[in-house]
């Protein structure tokens, strides 16, 4: 008995492994200093718990537009490193990233138009399904290290890109 009980245990091994391959878990993770110009978003700004509802709601209703055609633009957060949150709450902003800089765009209810102004940009470019990428705290600390190997100093926020299942991109601005 004990013996399958080790196969089992070796077979749920080797498959976790193989899906993790197959999801891009060992695909690197490339970073690059960007042109830009200027970032416009339109969505729902959040803060609060990091497990509160609303991120899930406000994360899937923006992706609706985005897929529709609703809005002419990528899935995105904005997700910003205010140190003066308390403990387990997050700020974000998520919504869509605009194609274009329309300002005459009809907003959804509810949402607002934010623009970022940015002329350069340290990037991070994930083809990977998002269940295997590195977390937030390595790849932000992978942007912050190339922006001063760059002799950059970056913002204190990043821009989350979903383009697709197994693509995303993060953005950290860069002062200018």
């Amino acid at each position: 008995m004990k013996k399958y009980i080790l196969i089992a245990l070796a077979i749920l091994v080797i498959g976790g492994g193989a899906s993790y391959v197959y999801l891009g878990g060992l695909n690197s993770v490339e970073f690059t200093v960007e042109d830009v110009n200027d970032y416009h978003l339109v969505g729902r700004m959040f803060q609060g718990q990091a497990d509160a509802k609303e991120i899930e709601d406000y994360f899937f209703e923006a992706k609706d537009f985005a897929i529709g055609g609703t809005i002419d633009g990528e899935l995105t957060i904005l997700h910003y490193n205010d140190t003066t949150l308390a403990k387990k709450e997050i700020k974000l902003f998520i919504g869509v990233l605009l194609n274009n800089s329309a300002d005459t765009l009809d907003l959804p209810v509810g949402y607002t138009l934010v623009k970022v102004p940015a002329q350069k940009t340290i990037r991070a470019t994930i083809l990977a399904n998002n269940a295997v990428i590195p977390g937030p705290e390595t790849i932000e600390a992978r942007l912050i290290e190339k922006a001063e190997e760059n002799g950059l100093t970056p913002q204190t926020f990043t821009i989350e890109k979903y383009i697709s299942e197994t693509e995303m991109v993060i953005d950290m601005p860069v002062k200018n």
